[in-house]
């Protein structure tokens, strides 16, 4: 990993999930509460579980773009993580209600350590951006949030209708902030679209890991932001 802090830094750009925000309070719970309210009891541990092997099994979509293709995904994510709970009841109606949760903007928030980071940053003088494969509601998450506004771009696969790691995705986000991309940091928690994707166009990735899935990682890796701004205050 030769990757460092450039100097001067004009710029850090951010994934959204699991980097500025996650369902609310996890999505584990979150999905614990959905089958509760139709009268399905689970249990945390076994939901963990079975969350974790749907991830690994995963056959991730090529295209962020695609509302269609997305719900299908999901949809699909949900029926096989019920089937490894061993839900006998219908798997597709309750995919149902967990895809209308999920994709409701009002159960996201942002991690504790968002705000505080965004303001340190900030106050270096740093422009702010977001570059997501995400829903064109992500920009309702950001304002409920109430941090729409300090992001000075926002570039969403669903909105921009080209997905990380394509470089128009980067592109975009560099044009709407104004910035050289060898100026730029970009923080998020995956290797191929966020690290690949980042470095590809010249931005310097960092590796978000607030769960240590990636512990061996040879990259620029934080755990959290908080660990970015002493990153970027000591570079």
């Amino acid at each position: 990993m030769s990757d460092r802090i450039p100097h001067p830094l004009a710029a850090v750009f951010f994934d959204a999930g699991d980097t500025l925000l996650a369902p609310y309070p996890s999505f584990e719970a979150r999905f614990i509460e959905v089958a509760s309210a139709a009268g399905v009891p689970l249990e945390e541990a076994a939901v963990e579980a079975a969350v974790a092997a749907a991830i690994r099994r995963a056959a991730w979509p090529d295209d962020w773009t695609d509302p269609a293709l997305q719900r299908r995904f999901w949809h699909g994510f949900y029926v096989d993580i019920l089937g490894d709970l061993e839900f006998d009841g219908d798997r597709e109606e309750l995919a149902d209600k967990m895809f209308a949760a999920f994709s409701d903007p009002s159960t996201y928030k942002l991690f504790d350590d968002v705000r505080p980071a965004l303001r340190a940053l900030a106050a270096r003088g740093l422009k702010l951006g977001v570059i997501s494969n995400f829903e064109p509601w992500l920009e309702r998450v950001l304002e409920l949030e109430g941090v729409r506004d300090q992001f000075v771009a926002t570039a969403i696969s669903g909105v921009v209708g080209v997905a990380k790691p394509d470089p128009g995705i980067f592109r975009a986000a560099l044009d709407q902030a104004g910035v050289p991309a060898g100026a730029c940091l970009h923080v998020g928690d995956n290797l191929d679209a966020d690290v690949a994707g980042a470095r590809a166009v010249g931005m310097i990735p960092v590796l978000i890991d607030r769960y240590a899935r990636l512990p061996d990682a040879d990259e620029l890796r934080v755990e959290s932001l908080a660990e970015l701004v002493e990153l970027v205050e000591g570079g």
